[in-house]
């Protein structure tokens, strides 16, 4: 197959479902388009053959249950450039580092002919005088390369920690993305801190997007994304993918988490949208949201419960919250 259409075909794929053009959505898309006879073609067909989109939860499962390798690690998302330029300067400090140690070795075995010498009543003051103003010089010029490599290290560690905390975020909503959200309840989990997880999808988000385009569907997705954040003050809010998002509270009972997270669903249900464009009405905008508590040692994950209770609010009729009973 050409790699033009190929290409194009993963693009549209991903544009179709929402999904952003990650290496692992990327590598689930190719997988579809590359072989439509694959397991991840085949899974991906049955998740989307009653005529709903592709969500991003739905396309991790597929790419954990075919076998698709998914990206993790601290590395993952970083620029190779930065990568690279890392390298550079740890070899340049190791180069300054050989260079200083060979000067000095070689310093000390010139003292130690000179201190032979002078002992030998040979006339050896003058050439010591020589030796210790040369190594003085190799000295200062150490100096200026460690200071100039300082500078640089220090440059390149803010860039590293920025291309860090980017690895980390949505680029949509700027909130945190759902590798720092699993980070982050890692940490909590392994801390035996008891935690609620909330997972809110917007309705109909198909409709929005089919209907008025992806740009006023990103505006969307930004807007529920500052109302969960403004009502959830002081929790991680963070985007899952797609038109989903996942509030991890801490310490808090999911009777607690759901108070919160529907006086979200109630600013946002209130607001009366239209398209910027046309000034058209777009409708009311709500999402549905399933809450869980999680412990660790449960035989089932909280994200996974609350899923399930997300799936059941949704089959209720949408627009409203559900969440167990710690």
């Amino acid at each position: 197959m050409d790699s033009g259409p190929l290409y194009h075909r993963i693009g549209a794929f991903l544009a179709e479902h929402g999904l952003w053009p990650s290496p692992d959505n990327y590598a689930l898309a190719y997988a579809l388009v590359a072989d439509e006879a694959s397991p991840a073609a085949v899974a991906v067909k049955a998740a989307i053959s009653d005529g709903l989109r592709l969500t991003q939860r739905e396309a991790d499962r597929i790419k954990s249950e075919v076998g698709v390798e998914i990206t993790s690690g601290p590395a993952a998302g970083i620029d190779s450039a930065l990568l690279s330029n890392a390298a550079e300067r740890v070899e340049q400090f190791a180069a300054i580092v050989e260079s200083s140690r060979a000067a000095a070795q070689s310093y000390g075995a010139d003292l130690q002919a000179g201190a032979d010498r002078l002992e030998a009543g040979e006339e050896g003051l003058s050439a010591l005088v020589a030796i210790t103003r040369a190594m003085a010089q190799r000295t200062k010029t150490a100096e200026q390369q460690l200071t100039d490599a300082r500078d640089e290290a220090q440059t390149l560690r803010a860039q590293l920690a920025e291309a860090g905390e980017e690895a980390r975020s949505d680029p949509l909503t700027r909130l945190p993305n759902r590798r720092a959200f699993e980070e982050r309840l890692a940490e909590l989990e392994s801390a035996g801190k008891q935690v609620a997880v909330a997972i809110c999808d917007i309705d109909l988000f198909k409709r929005i997007n089919d209907t008025y385009g992806h740009g006023v569907g990103d505006r969307v997705i930004r807007t529920v994304a500052d109302t969960l954040s403004a009502s959830c003050g002081g929790h991680m809010v963070a985007r899952l993918g797609g038109e989903e998002f996942v509030v991890l509270f801490e310490e808090t009972a999911p009777a607690e988490a759901a108070l919160l997270i529907d006086a979200a669903r109630e600013i946002l249900g209130a607001r009366h949208f239209k398209v910027r464009e046309t000034d058209a009405p777009l409708g009311q905008v709500t999402f549905s949201a399933g809450i869980a508590c999680g412990r660790p040692g449960q035989n089932e994950p909280g994200l996974q419960r609350a899923d399930a209770l997300l799936y059941k609010a949704k089959n209720a009729g949408r627009n409203q919250v559900c969440f167990e009973v710690a």
